[in-house]
């Protein structure tokens, strides 16, 4: 089997033989595996749990969380997922 003839075993579909991989045949180009955009997980916050203290507040870069009436509050809409808040609470309180 020559090298250029087009049928070699993944380079085209050629006359024989021949696996003919082509573009998109294993996945829709630009779409990813799932075709779908991953949805943002927005973090939660333990009522119970949360003194308020304000560290998740300082520590987010996108402004997402206020403290009302003594207790965290996340902003879905200002939230992009990145849990520094997760990682910045003493308590335990959000997930």
């Amino acid at each position: 089997m020559p090298w250029g003839d087009g049928r070699g075993p993944w380079w085209g579909k050629g006359s024989r033989g021949g696996r003919g991989i082509r573009r998109g045949r294993f996945m829709r180009w630009g779409t990813g595996f799932s075709g779908t955009i991953p949805a943002t997980v927005i973090p939660v916050v333990d009522v119970d749990k949360c003194v308020g203290c304000g560290n998740c507040a300082k520590v987010c870069p996108f402004g997402a969380i206020t403290i009302e009436h003594g207790k965290a509050i996340v902003n879905p809409a200002l939230c992009q997922g990145c849990r520094a808040c997760v990682s910045a609470c003493p308590k335990g309180a959000i997930s």
